[in-house]
């Protein structure tokens, strides 16, 4: 069967398939479990993206996001059953393909990105829910708020899909969750590379709030390029928020300490150490929030500009963070997130970004977000995965 079969058959499958015979493809561990075993069910669902990022930045000390538009529509079909082994144990699979096109390249080439498919299971016990995916699923099923110290906003809009495993834990007061992302696998040129990361949250008081994220990023070799590079990066934090009890949605500080672990095996050197801290204030009242983040420390890209034997740059191979991470930088962000329906999420934001020579430049920033299994079920969060 021709790959283009393939997707027609899945989109005439969303379109056909019988409402009354599906249940969610949450990705939360809230899901609505009944005593019924060894039930099989029949889902279905379609997710729409909208993603607008104009980038205009003048370099500075290599410190600086190239200038440019991503302006990007993402249509990501899923199919798949349900097989409810108790009231407490759920199992899924789905597979799918995620369709995009980058408005104003002219070309439908590559519009078929990737397939989809992946097994989720959901295990309620008394004291939480445990859930595990295995497969290739959407970034959005991660679920903690990692800063753009580990991921850019570029890299989450570009790098949709997560290959490898997830594993999360949530109860009243907590949430944790652990994840690998296997990027590459051993050739010629293209090297043997994954990531592990983690995050954790608990919830001490109504108003504040203790946590980590971390990651483990392990970048191997190639054949023409046999030398071993680690990164690695590990913060812990608190968040107080004061909105508690007041007619704010947000008053929050968020503080972090974060060290990394930087060494390439190939070369005669000690490892990097860089090390900094991290302040988030945010304000959020009528769904308009303002945002300033500042960093502290040295620089997270010290190699970013290095070259591996074959005679390429590691740069946004090695890194996912945001390239102002280079000693000091502050960034400045007004938000709109209209409160639209359940289904339907857009946020408009504009960006400033500040470095140590000064201003570097400023982003535009619109997105727009519709769920099919959002409009289905009321139990579906639609903005939670912009």
């Amino acid at each position: 069967m021709t790959l283009k079969k393939t997707i027609l058959i899945l989109l005439l499958c969303v379109a056909v398939w019988p409402a009354d015979a599906q249940r969610p493809l949450s990705r939360s561990g809230r899901v609505t479990l009944t005593r019924d075993s060894n039930r099989f069910a029949w889902e279905y669902d379609t997710d729409f993206r909208y993603i607008f990022d104009n980038r205009e930045f003048t370099p500075s000390h290599d410190a600086y996001i190239p200038s440019g538009t991503l302006n990007v529509l993402v249509l990501a079909p899923t199919v798949g059953f349900s097989v409810q082994q108790s009231g407490r144990v759920h199992h899924r699979i789905a597979a799918g393909v995620e369709l995009a096109h980058d408005m104003g390249s002219q070309t439908w080439a590559g519009f078929v990105r990737e397939p989809r498919i992946w097994y989720d299971a959901h295990i309620r016990t008394r004291r939480g829910v445990f859930e595990g995916l295995a497969g290739i699923f959407p970034r959005r099923f991660l679920e903690g708020a990692y800063t753009e110290a580990f991921f850019s906003g570029m890299y989450r809009d570009t790098n949709r899909n997560v290959e490898g495993l997830l594993l999360k834990w949530r109860s009243q007061r907590f949430f944790a969750e652990l994840g690998c992302d296997w990027m590459g696998q051993y050739g010629h040129e293209r090297r043997e590379r994954f990531q592990v990361m983690s995050f954790g949250r608990w919830d001490a008081t109504p108003w504040l709030a203790l946590g980590w994220s971390g990651s483990f990023y392990h970048f191997a070799c190639s054949e023409v390029a046999p030398n071993v590079v680690d990164n690695h990066l590990a913060e812990a934090w608190l968040k107080l928020d004061l909105a508690y009890n007041t007619s704010w949605q947000e008053l929050s500080l968020r503080a972090g300490a974060l060290a990394g672990y930087q060494c390439d095996r190939g070369r005669d050197m000690r490892p990097i150490i860089p090390r900094g801290g991290d302040i988030i204030l945010t304000a959020r009242r009528w769904n308009v929030a303002l945002q300033n983040e500042t960093w502290f420390g040295s620089s997270l890209l010290p190699m970013r500009s290095w070259k591996d034997p074959a005679g390429k740059a590691y740069a946004t191979d090695l890194y996912f963070c945001s390239p102002c991470y280079d000693g000091f930088y502050d960034r400045l962000e007004l938000a709109w997130t209209p409160s639209l329906n359940r289904y339907l999420s857009m946020r408009i934001a504009a960006r400033a970004h500040f470095g140590r020579s000064g201003y570097l430049g400023w982003q535009q920033q619109f997105s727009l977000r519709f769920s099919l299994d959002a409009l289905r079920h009321r139990d579906t969060v639609a903005g939670r995965c912009l």
